[in-house]
């Protein structure tokens, strides 16, 4: 007699009864449903309209995410690795896996796929900051059933007076049903023109051997430096250039990597006084990299749906040489760490992570360029309705030779400060939220409730911390999830936030997505020097 049991039920035997180890698979069965079906309460009068102008996902797109393959051997840990896989394409709303027993150590395998409304034209109005944004996108997530992202997107911005943009984005994670992915993205508004292009092979799961990839880029304009209330300076650029890498993976328990990259950009100022760390300057890294992941099934964090978080740490040590393209470049050693660390209870409601990176380089015994970050993130959840979040975020660098440019508003970190008003070399922020999720739903529509306080200062290198002004608000607000879709555009931010340096209630604040995500996944990261980022809008 068989018997058919969903993947949670086989981790349960396991944890408590017999470890459930290899097993052969006889024959996979892939059922896909459309976006409404009768089964589902989502179910109205023009579901049927409504999928039949979806398409939906093709059979093959599937099929090439499964890590097994019939009349082999697998284990259970594929199963779940590919289930996780096929959630993050953000094609699904539901990815269930389960296998039915024929014999022992022998199953079938049934994998059920429910596709997400994938077509997504927005009218996209958002205010906060003393700022306002109107304008169009059309994202679609699975062009025609094979799992290819388009998005262009028009959008008009009274922010520094930007006025129009328009962006371009084009995204393949198996180009021709290959193991090479394609990223494009192109960007354009009055100040700036930014071409991106990669052509890679990822580490599609975690078996994959190696990977490796290109990318070229092409950008040039304006970038602006903020002069707080007296408005901002624009800086004229011009970059372009591209970077290689490879990267060789063993699996003994944790998962090893040894990386190589080479990046080499030329970039043209229009003044010296606009000058940035490492600009003209070639990078050659090694580095030696470690991870380890447990992938835990849960919900009702930062949105209703289904979230896999990963459970472990990653670490990497970066050695690298930097030499010079013109007489501007650096020519320096550079040496860099990485590590992150991650722990949930068992019954889900405790989550820590902790990540802590630095870099510097060096020439002639002397150290500059030296950056240092912490990242915290923590939950607890006092029951599957409500719980608690925080963040934690700080940046700093010693003797950085170049501008640089950090920002504190309502795009970044402070809800209800004007945006660009605030920044600096080094930051400090806090974020703390208590997050309800109660049982409402309208339609495809779910909502919950907030309450935040949020906190931080900026400060330049020659200035000390502690004569940096911290900058604090709080407030209120509401999030209308969809279920039918997901990203930014699967949630609705309203909030209201007080500015205490104002002492008064900004106006409320209409975006995208949640502010922060109350958990990290662990990924394999390219090495890079740290602290590079410059913040313009």
């Amino acid at each position: 007699m068989s018997a058919r049991f969903s993947l949670s039920f086989l981790l349960f035997l396991q944890c408590f009864f017999y470890s459930f180890g290899e097993f052969r698979v006889n024959k996979i069965y892939i059922n896909r449903l459309n976006v409404f079906d009768t089964a589902s309460g989502d179910w109205f009068f023009a579901a049927k309209l409504a999928n039949s102008l979806h398409f939906l996902t093709k059979e093959y797109v599937i099929k090439d995410e499964l890590l097994f393959e019939e009349g082999e051997w697998t284990d259970i840990d594929a199963l779940i690795e590919t289930e996780k896989n096929l959630r993050s394409l953000n094609l699904f709303s539901k990815v269930e896996i389960s296998v039915d027993s024929l014999e022992p150590l022998v199953y079938d395998v049934y994998i059920l796929t429910k596709d997400r409304w994938t077509t997504n034209p927005s009218l996209l109005f958002g205010t906060g900051g003393e700022s306002y944004r109107i304008g169009f996108r059309l994202e679609e997530l699975n062009f025609l059933g094979t799992a290819t992202t388009i998005t262009p997107e028009i959008l008009y911005r009274s922010e520094n007076d930007t006025r129009m943009q328009v962006r371009f984005k084009l995204f393949q994670r198996r180009l021709f049903r290959s193991n090479f992915s394609i990223n494009y993205d192109f960007f354009i508004n009055r100040f700036r023109t930014l071409h991106n292009i990669e052509f890679y092979r990822p580490f599609f799961s975690r078996n994959s051997e190696n990977a490796y990839g290109i990318q070229v880029v092409n950008n040039f304009g304006n970038d602006l430096f903020f002069l707080g209330s007296n408005g901002y300076k624009k800086m004229g650029f011009y970059e372009k250039g591209g970077k290689i890498w490879y990267s060789q993976s063993w699996s003994k328990g944790d998962r090893l990597f040894i990386t190589g990259l080479l990046d080499v950009r030329k970039v043209i100022r229009g003044s010296s006084e606009f000058a940035r760390a490492f600009d003209n300057s070639g990078r050659l890294f090694v580095a030696f990299s470690s991870i380890s992941e447990k992938f835990i099934k849960t919900s009702r964090l930062n949105t209703f749906l289904t979230e896999d978080i990963t459970v472990g740490g990653w670490g990497s040590a970066i050695l690298g040489k930097t030499f010079r393209i013109d007489s501007t470049g650096t020519d320096a050693f550079y040496l860099a760490g990485v590590g992150e660390k991650s722990y949930l209870t068992d019954d889900s409601n405790l989550y820590l992570f902790g990540r802590l990176a630095g870099g510097s380089a060096f020439a002639r015994s002397i150290g500059f360029n030296t950056y240092q970050e912490f990242w915290g993130l923590m939950f607890y959840r006092f029951s599957e309705n409500f719980l608690f979040a925080s963040q934690i975020k700080q940046q700093t660098v010693w003797n950085w030779r170049g501008i640089r440019q950090l920002l504190l508003d309502d795009k970044h970190y402070l809800r209800g400060y004007t945006l660009n008003q605030l920044n600096g070399d080094n930051r400090l922020a806090a974020n703390f939220e208590f997050r309800y999720f109660p049982d409402i739903r309208f339609w495809i529509f779910y909502f919950s409730g907030v309450i935040f306080y949020d906190g931080g200062t900026v400060w330049n290198q020659k200035q000390e911390i502690f004569k940096a002004r911290w900058h604090n608000s709080v407030g209120l607000g509401v999030r209308i999830h969809n279920d039918k879709t997901s990203g930014k555009l699967g949630i609705v931010r309203i909030d209201v936030a007080f500015n205490f340096d104002k002492k008064k209630f900004a106006g409320i604040i209409i975006t995208s997505d949640q502010l922060f995500s109350i958990f990290k996944n662990h990924q394999f990261e390219l090495p890079m020097i740290l602290g590079e980022e410059y913040e313009y809008e």
